[in-house]
Formats: C-alpha cells, sequence, structure tokens
C-alpha cells in the first residue's frame, strides 16, 4: 500500500481516459462484487419493484439481489439466455418480453463468464430506457474489461462494475466502480 496507494489518483486518470469519462466518474474498490454491489444496494427500491437478471448472471450479484428480495419484498425475475447465442436480437427480445410495468433495474453482464457469451449491452440499454420511463442497467464487465476495445459511450449504460486484476494484471484489491449516472 506504500507504493501503491500514491498512485491511486494517476491510475484513475489514465482509467478514465481509456473509458472516455470524467475522473469523477470512477472510483477503484477493492473488487468488481463490491463495485457492483454498490449499485446493487445503493439504488432506492420499494417493495414489489422488479429486478431483471438472468440465470448466467455471476452468483454473488444474483444472491446480493435475493437478499434485497427478502429483506425489502423486492421480486428478483431472472431470464434463461440460450447456450449458445448468436441472435443479438434474440437476446434483447428475452429482456424485452421479461419487462413489466414494475421492472425498476436490470443487471446484465457484459461477458457471461461461464459461457463467454458477449452480451448485446448498448441494444439492451436502449431498450430498457424505452420502457417505464427508463429502467437503469448495471453492467458487470469483470469478464470484458480489457478483453475486447470499447469506451462507455460504446455502451451508453447507467454503471459498470469491472475487476482489473483479472485481464489488466493489476494488483487484488484494486478494481473500478460506477459513480452515479456514470461509467466504471
Amino acid at each position: 500500500w506504500r507504493i501503491l496507494e500514491p498512485q491511486k489518483e494517476a491510475v484513475r486518470e489514465r482509467l478514465a481516459r481509456q473509458w472516455g469519462v470524467d475522473t469523477e466518474e470512477i472510483a477503484i474498490t477493492r473488487n468488481s462484487s463490491e463495485s457492483l454491489q454498490i449499485c446493487q444496494l445503493g439504488l432506492d427500491l420499494q417493495r414489489g419493484d422488479e429486478i431483471l437478471c438472468c440465470t448466467q448472471d455471476y452468483p454473488r450479484m444474483i444472491t446480493t439481489f435475493k437478499q434485497r428480495e427478502r429483506r425489502e419484498g423486492l421480486v428478483l425475475k431472472q431470464i434463461k439466455v440460450p447456450i449458445p447465442c448468436e441472435d443479438r436480437s434474440q437476446l434483447v427480445r428475452l429482456y424485452e418480453e421479461a419487462i413489466t410495468p414494475k421492472t425498476r433495474l436490470l443487471l446484465i453482464s457484459h461477458m457471461i463468464n461461464i459461457t463467454g457469451q458477449i452480451m448485446p449491452v448498448r441494444e439492451i440499454v436502449e431498450m430498457a430506457r424505452s420502457k417505464n420511463g427508463g429502467s437503469p442497467v448495471i453492467v458487470d464487465g469483470a469478464h470484458a474489461f480489457a478483453q475486447f476495445p470499447f469506451k462507455h459511450e460504446d455502451l451508453d449504460c447507467d454503471y459498470y462494475g469491472t475487476s482489473l486484476h483479472k485481464w489488466v494484471l493489476a494488483p487484488i484489491g484494486i478494481e473500478l466502480s460506477p459513480a452515479a449516472g456514470a461509467a466504471l
């Protein structure tokens, strides 16, 4: 920490440039689960509100929503993504068909960790914004960041959490977390 801590802001600035956002839109956390849980637990939802994700999302993210479901009376809906699925429009359609007037939040894995399926994030975000006055979308980017080139503007998602130790080879404990309305 004596070596890494003083470099934290310089790293944040370089990541913001790479991601195409302001440094104030990025927070460095201990791991991607913590980054994503900041969003999952921090968004104001009411009893009966629905959260939509898929059965292949990372288990820790699903259990975090199940915790809110038990504690707060939220409703977790999970869709099944076909394996394999080469039709991006079919994936968007699956999410769209699962949205109801009570849907208030979506979680999407940018790249599903168990299959490597790359999800059509931008298309799902655009579709979600056209429903219910615009449901926010949290993107789990733990397995996508640095695997192929993209910037926040390519996804236009509300929140994006990722792991820098997996593919950028940063020390464990340095991950990116989203700031409200921003990117990483």
